[in-house]
């Protein structure tokens, strides 16, 4: 996994960096940008996607993606938050990225991946680069990942990236406006 541009944030008592850029064997996974904000209203803007995303609305407009990506660099500079374009051939195909929780002990995992990507390996293979890089840049002791119960694809490729179920939990869906069954999943780091 290629690395560049580091950046410092605080978790605990050191400074670590957070890498701005991943790279894997076919993808990149780089920051956002005010141009990826078309391409983001698209993919984002496809029920199939959105209904599964607990905080996206539907519909999705050119707004809303440029208003999200806006808020990015804020919310990485505060540890906040740490979400990546997904680039596969130079095309935008999803997003993947670290939301803090836990009072700043973990990361919860998240993505989304356009349609017509889905079932080729990208959130899998985009969801190893960014869980070998959070415990190798950070401290914490465990991820956390969730998903609607509906969606197994997803559970799918958070098993195979070695998260395990934890429970369940009712989430709010903002694009269905409704409450929704939620799994979720840990990943504990390994020692050694």
């Amino acid at each position: 996994m290629g690395r560049h541009l580091p950046f410092f944030v605080t978790l605990g008592d050191k400074e670590t960096p957070v890498e701005q850029r991943l790279t894997t064997e076919r993808l990149a996974l780089r920051p956002f940008t005010l141009d990826d904000a078309p391409r983001v209203r698209a993919l984002v803007g496809n029920w199939k996607v959105a209904s599964m995303l607990a905080r996206v609305t539907y519909p999705y407009g050119q707004e809303l993606a440029e208003q999200w990506i806006a808020g990015h660099e804020h919310r990485r500079q505060t540890d906040a938050d740490h979400p990546y374009a997904i680039e596969k051939d130079g095309e935008l195909v999803g997003c993947i990225g670290l939301h803090r929780v836990d009072e700043g002990k973990a990361y919860d995992v998240g993505y989304w991946i356009g349609e017509p990507h889905w079932n080729k390996g990208i959130a899998t293979e985009a969801g190893r680069a960014l869980v070998n890089h959070a415990f190798e840049a950070s401290p914490v002791s465990h991820l956390t990942a969730g998903h609607m119960a509906e969606n197994h694809a997803s559970g799918q490729v958070l098993g195979k990236l070695g998260f395990r179920y934890t429970g369940t939990e009712q989430i709010w869906n903002e694009a269905r406006r409704a409450k929704v069954l939620g799994l979720r999943m840990v990943l504990k780091r390994r020692n050694g």
